[in-house]
């Protein structure tokens, strides 16, 4: 059996595990958006801590990655709430109409 030379798809491997560097870019990215949404979740004067603990998990990241990403992450947090509060409004509408 020959090693695989492409994807199913007929994209090129390459990279690392077979992954192009901009897949790898951009899960590096989602980690870091990801540290940022479980240091919003804590009380401000926690978030030193969450951050320490999960550098050592994702040892790419930094204070000026999570600096960098944190205004759209509280962005798409706003937007989502505002969206799921929309939703359980019309929820409601549609149950009183019954």
């Amino acid at each position: 059996m020959k090693c695989p030379t492409s994807w199913p798809d007929g994209s090129k491997l390459g990279g690392e595990n077979g992954y192009s560097p901009e897949w790898h870019e951009w899960a590096r990215e989602c980690e870091v958006k990801f540290v940022a949404r479980q240091m919003l979740a804590v009380p401000k004067e926690q978030r030193k801590a969450v951050f320490d603990q999960w550098a050592k998990v994702f040892t790419h990241i930094t204070q000026e990655k999570v600096k960098s990403v944190w205004d759209q992450v509280v962005d798409e947090i706003k937007r989502n709430a505002k969206g799921n509060k929309t939703q359980q409004l019309r929820n409601n509408a549609t149950k009183t109409q019954r």
